[in-house]
């Protein structure tokens, strides 16, 4: 590590808190979020009206949808090849995040990583943009993908709930568009955001099936698709719908169990892919603070730089076998 002095390393500790403090107060902080919330719930709501008036695919309509998007967005719809795609998954993290702000995340975290390599590490400076890419590439991918998760396990985990109260509705006389509506209103969370949007979109002229189908397309949670098909049979054929959500509700549940107990069962392995996954690099930073000669060998040398180069691929390897072996679908 270069020799850096106090001061260097006390400015930038005040100018990471002073960015991490002004991206707190501009995008990060409640009232932010809730303004982002309402313009983008707004724009959402203008363009399902205007294609349920079929005035969608007008020019006009493309044009003012093509300036209302940043710089940064028009940028990345052209250099990624399914923009759409991307912006799927972006909507199913709940965080109001456009493509453009994906892309600045990219962005932001491969200069971050390339300057943290320059500045804190003696290595060959050439690597700094392959760090950069890497690191741009999948941080931020590996986010959204958590994201989407914990939101998707989220809203499964309050679905029999809300499964039990549309039931309860049913039973009473209430139509199910009325019984969407109650679960909005009651529940809270993930669960409530979904079926408020679902609720808003039948407001505006779209058919409750088709905007439950929309709300299952952006979680991609199959038991809310059950759901959905559950609706959709019933409508054409109908049949005792509160006996089958009932029966719906359990099988939810089921599921549930059956995945904590695979969870449960796969614990050992996990903790054995995580230890053996992060035990090379502890050994590497104990012999880097007791004697760093010893391990800086791998880094200043040619061959050591192919073992770590060999090593560093085995060990993903394994990692993903490790992974593939303690996932199951249920």
């Amino acid at each position: 590590m270069r020799g850096l002095g106090p001061e260097f390393i006390i400015l930038l500790v005040l100018v990471l808190g002073a960015v991490g403090t002004a991206v707190w107060f501009l995008a990060l902080s409640p009232a932010a979020k809730n303004r982002r919330k309402m313009k983008e719930r707004m724009k959402t709501l203008n363009k399902k009206q205007l294609a349920v008036e079929g005035q969608e695919g007008t020019p006009e309509m493309r044009l003012r949808r093509d300036e209302s998007r940043t710089a940064m967005d028009r940028l990345a719809r052209r250099l990624l090849p399914n923009p759409e795609i991307l912006k799927a998954k972006l909507e199913a993290t709940g965080k109001n995040l456009t493509i453009g702000k994906y892309l600045g995340m990219c962005i932001i975290f491969g200069v971050l990583a390339a300057g943290a390599y320059i500045v804190f590490t003696d290595f060959p400076q050439v690597a700094a943009p392959l760090i950069g890419v890497c690191v741009g590439a999948f941080l931020p991918h590996w986010l959204v993908k958590r994201w989407v998760f914990k939101r998707q396990e989220a809203f499964v985990n309050n679905l029999p709930e809300a499964l039990d109260m549309i039931v309860r509705g049913v039973k009473s006389g209430l139509p199910v568009a009325e019984t969407v509506v109650v679960v909005s209103e009651e529940m809270e969370g993930v669960i409530a955001e979904e079926f408020k949007r679902v609720t808003e979109d039948a407001r505006i002229g779209m058919t409750l099936e088709a905007a439950l189908w929309a709300s299952a397309e952006r979680l991609n949670a199959a038991e809310f698709k059950f759901f959905v098909v559950v609706l959709t049979v019933q409508r054409e054929t109908g049949g005792n719908l509160a006996e089958t959500l009932d029966n719906l509700s359990e099988l939810v549940r089921s599921r549930k169990q059956m995945k904590l107990k695979v969870r449960a069962m796969s614990s050992e392995a996990r903790a054995s892919q995580y230890i053996l996954g992060g035990l090379p690099f502890a050994i590497a930073g104990l012999l880097l603070l007791v004697s760093p000669d010893y391990i800086l060998t791998l880094f200043r040398t040619e061959a050591g730089h192919i073992i770590l180069a060999i090593g560093g691929v085995m060990l993903f390897m394994g990692w993903l076998v490790m992974g593939k072996m303690v996932n199951f679908e249920i």
